[in-house]
Formats: structure tokens, sequence, C-alpha cells
């Protein structure tokens, strides 16, 4: 068990308000959150203890939208149109990547999101298997978007990565999604509404 005192903790139960109490996590579980009696105390043996010497303790960030093994791209071919910054000059760059630059790529995106307090991230990629890989190894939680383009020949390996990523680790789950409607043929994302529908899963 692990011990978080002697600082601010901000639980959202009040919006933001902040109260001087303590945390204490076993395994994966927030298990305590107050302000201990001394009974409760009373020979408790922590595995860890962390004296917070007055800072604040609070949830996590999520990144709500990213393609984490961008970070080789950024600031490349900046104020550009957006047509040409994506035809011309980001798809040939990611045709050149494969899974191992995947799997490094995203390392690098999970140091920085965890040095900003993010803990999570809801990305769009590909080379699936690598960027699970990655974040599995880092402790990192990820929701896998199937962001799918181009005609409705692509509806089985959405179905299939579906099925495949949710359930595999705890920290990652899959969603169904497609990349944008200026990519997509119309039946591909209507093909991508019959799998909601069937799934009851949103997408």
């Amino acid at each position: 068990m692990i011990r978080f005192f002697g600082g601010r903790v901000m639980t959202l139960a009040n919006g933001i308000d902040t109260q001087d109490i303590e945390v204490w996590t076993e395994g994966s579980k927030i298990v305590f959150v107050g302000k201990p009696t001394s009974e409760e105390l009373d020979g408790k043996v922590f595995d860890h203890e962390y004296d917070l010497k007055g800072n604040l303790l609070m949830p996590s960030f999520k990144n709500a939208h990213t393609h984490s093994a961008m970070t080789f791209l950024r600031s490349y071919a900046d104020d550009m149109p957006l047509q040409d910054w994506l035809f011309k000059q980001i798809f040939p760059m990611e045709a050149k990547l494969d899974g191992e630059k995947v799997y490094w790529l995203t390392k690098l995106a999970i140091l920085e999101y965890l040095t900003t307090g993010c803990t999570a991230a809801f990305d769009m990629y590909f080379e699936l298997d690598d960027y699970v890989k990655a974040c599995t190894e880092s402790g990192f939680r990820s929701v896998l978007c199937g962001a799918v383009s181009g005609d409705k020949s692509n509806l089985e390996r959405l179905e299939n990565n579906y099925l495949k990523y949710n359930g595999k680790d705890p920290l990652i789950s899959f969603m169904l999604g497609f990349h944008a409607e200026y990519t997509c043929e119309k039946e591909l994302i209507e093909g991508v509404g019959k799998l909601a529908a069937k799934y009851k899963a949103p997408v």
C-alpha cells in the first residue's frame, strides 16, 4: 500500500476545491481518501509513504485526441493549408514508418505525456501491435480509435481490431471510428454505423 500525505488533494467532488487530506493506493486502486484517524493509522504498514510537502495531488490529465507517434513530425511543414500539409507532406512521411519506428516514437510521446501529468490518451494511428506494446510496457493507458479511411473494404479490419484489442490488457481499449469524412467513402462511414449498432458501441 502507498500513502500520499502532507499536501492538498483535489478530488473533483466539489469542483476544483482542494482539501488537506490523504490518499492511499493499493495496486491499481485508490483505497482511501480522507483524513485518517489515529486508530486507522495505528499499526498500519505502508510499502511507500510520500510526503507531498504542501504540493497538490490531483487526477491526471488525459489527451483526448492525439497521434502519439507523430512526435517526429512536430514543427514539420508548418503554416501550410490543410490539404497541402496533409497530402503533400504528412502522408508521404508517414508512409516511411514501420512498426519499430511507431514503437519508439510512441515511447518518446509517452515520456513527454508523463512529465506533464498526462497518464492516458485517445489515440488514432496505425501499427497498433507496436503502439500497444509501447503503452503497456510504460504503464500508460490508451483508448485506440479505429481511424479507418478509404472504402468499405477496411470494415473487416476495423471489426477485427475491435474484437482483438478490447480485453487484451486492462490499460487498452478500442473504439470504432473513421479518419475523416473527406478521406472516407460514404459506404465506409455507413458500415462503421452498422458496426456501432451491432456492438452497441460509440463511434
